[in-house]
């Protein structure tokens, strides 16, 4: 199954295209360095999100989405006067 991972949230529309695709690549970077599955962080972030019981896998996938989700702010954001934005990584 293919996935897309996408920038949310209600100022995600203020990136440009650069902007998007920096994030996106800052993402793929850490999963690839973890050797993770996004698709498999997401899920395993959505158990904690829903504050359902995670094994210790699924706790360190967490870890691993937190890490990208922040690497695709950073590298979209870069730049921006202002840090107070909701803009975060998600899956499609």
């Amino acid at each position: 199954m293919l996935i897309t991972l996408t920038l949310l949230g209600k100022d995600a529309h203020l990136t440009d295209e650069d902007e998007f695709e920096d994030g996106i690549k800052a993402a793929m970077n850490v999963f690839a360095q973890h050797n993770a599955d996004p698709q498999a962080c997401a899920a395993a972030n959505d158990k904690l999100v829903r504050n359902e019981l995670l094994t210790r896998e699924e706790a360190m996938l967490c870890v691993i989405w937190d890490e990208a989700d922040t690497a695709a702010f950073q590298s979209a954001t870069l730049g921006w006067l202002s840090r107070d934005v909701d803009i975060y990584l998600g899956i499609e």
